[in-house]
């Protein structure tokens, strides 16, 4: 993992213009700033939410995931936050403080 996006604080630039839906086992979201539409597994969705609550580093999500779900996160993980971390980002979904 790059330590470089492990240290940038990550938000929601406008959650407002995002439009959902939810299914049983995914979420879609329209971003109306950009035109697409992404589908989100319940677990990366979860990640969003945690950084529509406010501006938050990877630790701050790895630590919040860990309140969740009540263990500790495991390597397999923290790559996957990783992971979905940068995709957002990619999507423009978040951008850097």
């Amino acid at each position: 993992m790059s330590d470089q996006i492990k240290n940038i604080t990550f938000n929601v630039p406008d959650g407002n213009n995002f439009l959902w839906s939810e299914w049983e086992d995914a979420s879609v979201v329209y971003d109306k700033r950009s035109g697409h539409t992404q589908v989100l597994n319940e677990f990366a969705r979860e990640i969003l939410a945690l950084f529509e609550d406010g501006p938050k580093k990877f630790d701050d999500i790895c630590f919040e995931l860990e309140e969740i779900m009540g263990n500790d996160l495991d390597d397999e993980s923290l790559a996957l936050i990783f992971q979905t971390i940068n995709g957002f980002d990619s999507m423009g979904l978040i951008e850097p403080v």
